[in-house]
């Protein structure tokens, strides 16, 4: 395990720890790494190879945005172990799902844990250490099949209650309408290191027709308003947390502030010429929105704030990643825990920018129609995600995208893990090519684990997109 503290000590500089935080911090990072497994070569290995060469560390935003995530994995392992021993509340979350429901917790009750265990362990160790595999692998040892291409974030958290990383929380609330297997790895879970703990899951069912917009359907923002009061209320029940209106509305204001945030920070990017930072950048700063931090927005927005200013001034300077006139390249997802992926495409002259997906659309942005009930606010919050959407609505909000921000191609992709979303990101490429005349591409792979590709194995595929790209501006 990591025992030098010298060079812990230099990766948290790097993430902008300094002075009495660095020292108040520190420790706690050190017993973190005690309880992950990570030793003094991952941490070296990140410090001089994985973050600088595939993360724009020039940027100070982003740095403090690294640091953001290591809080998060100190609050987790080392947290949310305090908190049970404490006897105050400890809550997990499955994605993916509407963050607010999370975030509402914690203004109702700011020293208990909530967050999303196996996003912040794939996210965190991959996108800056290149280290998940071990833990992976040893998921597959005890019993989840590799042969079945289970979700890396399901093997992760097997591997993480195996190896006593994480501690049993007094409830995980599992959106189980898209992941059907989370649930179900709850129990396998339980059942492996003989511990318990409560499930509520709340389900939104995938049935409308692909011509109906779901947030217009008052019928179905009724249902989900009315499976949002009964979660909170088992919550309530289950941690002794009481959730008021004030609480729900803290929430949703700290998160359309950040949203509003992160869109500028998109529109900045996809507007230069050229572009000033990488797209698995703009897919990092996207994750409060869609996952659960414990610290919320507290340190995530002081981050972004900082980026917004430098990107301008990389801007008014004509500064890039690329050089002016290179070919941008939008995404369903940027694999952001595959940092590696970005750096290709720039070395072949071709940028990564915005992900469909993260990227908040008009909908997101616009006045809630029953702000005056919380909780059908909430619904139809929920209902104007991409995730909680039917494809022909996806589809609409994925074509505003592109022709808003004007990519030269859209890669889709990474997606191989996943049954439903594979097969779903195929169809929505060609829908949204046919009525954007904007190229999809289509790669293979896994955006949370790539143990079974390395950079050469998608190197061609990646210069062949980037030669076509070229190809096809010159034509224009």
């Amino acid at each position: 395990m990591s025992k030098c503290v010298e060079l812990n000590k230099k990766l948290l500089e790097l993430a902008e720890f300094h002075g009495e935080e660095l020292d108040a911090f520190l420790p706690r990072w050190m017993e973190a790494t005690e309880i992950i497994g990570l030793s003094d070569e991952n941490v070296e290995f990140a410090i001089n190879e994985f973050i600088p060469t595939n993360w724009d560390i020039k940027f100070k935003g982003l740095r403090m945005m690294i640091g953001a995530f290591l809080r998060e994995i100190v609050d987790l392992v080392v947290g949310a172990r305090e908190n049970k021993k404490e006897g105050k509340p400890v809550v997990y979350g499955i994605i993916p799902c509407v963050p607010l429901s999370y975030y509402t917790m914690k203004s109702a009750r700011p020293d208990m844990y909530v967050g999303f265990p196996d996003f912040l362990l794939v996210n965190t160790i991959n996108s800056f250490f290149h280290n998940a595999a071990p833990y992976i692998n040893y998921a597959e040892e005890i019993g989840f099949t590799y042969g079945c291409r289970h979700c890396p974030l399901n093997k992760m958290r097997v591997s993480a209650f195996a190896k006593k990383i994480l501690v049993a929380p007094n409830v995980i609330w599992s959106w189980g309408m898209n992941c059907d297997e989370g649930p179900k790895t709850d129990e396998f879970i339980q059942c492996l290191v003989g511990e318990e703990w409560t499930a509520v899951v709340s389900r939104i069912a995938h049935d409308t027709n692909i011509d109906e917009t779901d947030y217009e359907d008052q019928e179905r923002i009724k249902y989900l308003s009315g499976v949002f009061k009964d979660g909170i209320r088992q919550i309530q029940e289950l941690t002794g947390i009481e959730i008021n209106e004030t609480a729900l509305k803290d929430a949703q204001a700290k998160n359309l502030k950040y949203s509003f945030k992160y869109g500028q920070l998109v529109s900045l990017v996809c507007k230069a010429d050229p572009v000033p930072i990488g797209g698995n950048a703009l897919t990092q700063f996207a994750m409060p929105m869609v996952t659960a931090f414990n610290n919320g927005y507290t340190y995530m927005e002081p981050a972004i704030d900082v980026l917004l200013q430098e990107i301008r001034a990389e801007i008014k300077a004509g500064s890039g990643v690329t050089p002016k006139g290179a070919p941008k390249l939008g995404s369903y997802f940027v694999p952001f825990c595959i940092p590696w992926v970005d750096r290709l495409f720039r070395e072949n002259g071709v940028a990564t920018t915005f992900s469909e997906t993260m990227t908040p659309s008009k909908s997101q942005m616009s006045p809630h129609k029953y702000a005056t009930d919380i909780y059908s606010s909430f619904a139809e919050e929920w209902l104007r995600l991409p995730m909680g959407q039917n494809m022909g609505c996806e589809v609409e909000s994925m074509v505003e995208k592109v022709n808003a921000n004007q990519p030269d191609g859209m890669l889709m992709g990474f997606f191989d893990f996943d049954r439903w979303l594979g097969a779903h990101q195929k169809m929505c490429a060609d829908l949204v090519e046919k009525k954007t005349g904007v190229p999809h591409f289509y790669m293979e792979s896994d955006f949370w684990d790539d143990r079974d590709y390395s950079e050469e194995a998608l190197r061609t595929r990646i210069e062949s997109i980037s030669q076509l790209l070229y190809m096809k501006k010159e034509m224009n």
